[in-house]
């Protein structure tokens, strides 16, 4: 898939919303590729758009050694890969489920679908109120650390996605990165630069 900015988030957008309710919420078949892949290219294509420039971005969909590909031409004209990894656990994306589908979910505590009736089955827990920053913390660190142990081509992008719908807004994403950088930061690597996608939020942070 190849278009410009716009135009591809718009394709990537309608190709979403085509889903079935399985695969939208539980990504399977096309809809993994969309949710973990082609949907965080196109969000970072639209983050990088502004009046002066052109932006042509591009899903290789192939499980190569790049996911995606960007050019930008204009006042300002640069061209690099782009590789996606994310964290989108079974857990989150049952309690997706159980938000759309009954208006409302546990924000803790076990979760799971119970094998005879197919039913969400959900239970609540206490947990200390910024909990889910230390997760997704422990969860970036994780995936940075995998992946540069990869000969990854120095002209990449590298975009690290989760989805966490309490993650919200400066005072979440200011303590997130300050947990990152108790454990050592994202710096260092050979990545062109390394970019924080929050799908469930739909925000877009540079972390190096």
């Amino acid at each position: 898939m190849k278009n410009s900015a716009y135009l591809f988030a718009m394709e990537v957008d309608r190709q979403i919303e085509e889903l079935s309710s399985a695969d939208d919420l539980r990504h399977l078949n096309r809809g993994k590729l969309l949710q973990e892949e082609i949907l965080p290219i196109s969000r970072l294509a639209l983050h990088l758009k502004q009046p002066g420039l052109e932006i042509e971005v591009e899903a290789f969909e192939n499980n190569g050694e790049a996911d995606g590909h960007i050019r930008i031409t204009g006042f300002r004209e640069d061209e690099f890969n782009v590789q996606v990894t994310c964290d989108f656990t079974h857990e989150e994306a049952l309690r997706k489920e159980l938000l759309v589908s009954k208006g409302y979910t546990p924000g803790a505590g076990d979760i799971h679908r119970d094998k005879k009736s197919g039913q969400i089955v959900a239970t609540s827990a206490a947990t200390d109120f910024d909990e889910h920053i230390f997760r997704v913390s422990q969860s970036v660190i994780k995936l940075f650390q995998k992946k540069v142990t990869k000969p990854y081509n120095e002209n990449t992008v590298l975009i690290i996605a989760f989805d966490n719908v309490k993650l919200y807004g400066h005072h979440y994403w200011r303590q997130l990165f300050d947990l990152l950088e108790k454990a050592g930061g994202l710096s260092g690597s050979r990545f062109k630069a390394i970019y924080l996608f929050n799908n469930a939020t739909n925000e877009f942070q540079r972390a190096a």
